[in-house]
């Protein structure tokens, strides 16, 4: 479909341009025709007002020797219609009547000299002529414009042949197989230029992606191996006879486990372009359980926490993903504010996370979602926004900030279920 389109345009273009040029040559025909015709008039109109000059300093009678041109002593003996035109402009020399006839004026010392020339306008008798000609010959030269077209599109097609080539090496190889050593078939010229150096781009990028994956695994090893150790350490430790502040110790260490075991595994998701489960949650028992796990960030603060999130409320993101979001934000707002109150809204299939601190500062807000962005009064290292952002792109989800002196709100438009 692209190639038949963009054939149709290059045709387009070479009729276009031709049509132009017709159209501007043909006007160009009849504007030089019509001047000509005015200046021969002109030119005879002097030679006869020579001609009558010199009769008159002889004394005679003048005569013009031309049929359709005579001689007024007065102003008066013009047409009507004539005295009337220049009324309106003095210095006219044209003159076209309703019965469709056609006057010349010359100025003498000693009268005017009026030429009717309706039976001399050879340009007014040939003119359809003329146009006829210069239909045929526009007809001539579209149909050549055509060739020529199709002539370019078939020379183009063989000059981008070994493009096209090239784009079929790049789109048939697999995503996990970038192409390589394929700039040899190609000539050393801007194509073959361009083949190397793209060719020399896909080896840095193989070369990146290999370190990414052997990074990745390793952490991912690295990362498993400590977290099933110290979750089996938790077990037994559970099943210990623990007095009552140390089994709320173990409790919230579990929790805080096994929120440390899904965010490694959400995160090790987004590093390899894993599928996230999205299956459907309850939001009301996770935004409190979220609530909960920030809570020690707000033990010496007077802060206090509403949620308006209908009992029933579903939503179809999966509870890991979720829960990482949620930690993220609610636990930025409980940092950031001092004194005031964070809420948590859910309506329109929209989850807001509102609070009444200082706000952002407006010259990090358009970029607070990078990497390493942060607030001088944070004592993050700025890396929790975005991979926030990151998580919200991957599950389709619109992430949008309102901030000013009176807080900040983070809303998420959340796909329907």
């Amino acid at each position: 479909m692209k190639a038949r389109q963009l054939r149709t345009r290059i045709i387009a273009y070479f009729v276009g341009i031709s049509v132009f040029i017709s159209l501007l040559f043909g006007f160009v025909c009849f504007l030089f025709a019509y001047t000509i015709e005015d200046h021969l008039f002109n030119v005879l109109l002097k030679d006869e007002a020579a001609y009558v000059s010199k009769q008159l300093n002889l004394g005679n009678t003048p005569q013009p020797r031309l049929d359709f041109i005579q001689y007024l002593e007065h102003k008066q003996q013009l047409p009507i219609f004539i005295k009337e035109a220049l009324i309106e402009e003095p210095r006219a020399v044209e003159f076209a009547s309703i019965d469709d006839k056609h006057y010349h004026l010359m100025w003498l010392d000693k009268g005017i000299l009026l030429a009717e020339v309706s039976e001399q306008l050879v340009v007014r008798k040939i003119k359809m002529g003329m146009f006829n000609f210069l239909l045929v010959a526009l007809a001539i030269v579209l149909i050549v414009a055509i060739l020529l077209a199709f002539m370019s599109l078939a020379m183009a097609k063989k000059l981008l042949k070994p493009l096209d080539r090239l784009v079929d090496i790049v789109a048939q190889a697999p995503v996990e197989k970038l192409p390589q050593n394929f700039s040899n078939q190609f000539v050393n010229d801007e194509i073959g230029g361009f083949a190397r150096t793209l060719e020399q781009a896909l080896d840095r990028i193989r070369q990146f992606i290999d370190r990414e994956q052997a990074f990745t695994r390793d952490a991912s090893h690295e990362l498993r191996t400590p977290i099933a150790v110290t979750q089996g350490a938790l077990t037994l430790l559970q099943q210990e006879a623990l007095n009552d502040k140390q089994q709320a110790l173990v409790e919230r260490a579990v929790s805080a486990q096994a929120q440390m075991a899904q965010s490694v595994e959400i995160l090790l998701a987004l590093a390899r372009e894993e599928t996230i489960n999205q299956t459907e949650v309850k939001l009301l028992p996770l935004v409190e359980n979220c609530i909960l796990q920030q809570a020690h960030k707000i033990e010496s603060k007077d802060i206090s926490v509403e949620i308006n999130v209908p009992s029933g409320a579903t939503i179809a993101l999966g509870e890991s993903a979720l829960n990482l979001i949620l930690s993220n934000l609610i636990g930025n707002a409980f940092s950031h504010v001092d004194k005031g109150t964070v809420t948590v809204n859910f309506a329109n299939n929209i989850l807001s996370i509102v609070d009444t601190g200082q706000g952002i500062p407006s010259d990090i807000q358009g970029r607070i979602f990078e990497s390493g962005i942060k607030g001088e009064s944070s004592s993050g290292l700025g890396m929790g926004l975005s991979i926030v952002f990151r998580l919200c792109q991957r599950l389709d989800i619109h992430l949008s900030l309102d901030s000013s002196e009176q807080g900040s709100a983070f809303h998420l438009t959340c796909p329907k279920n």
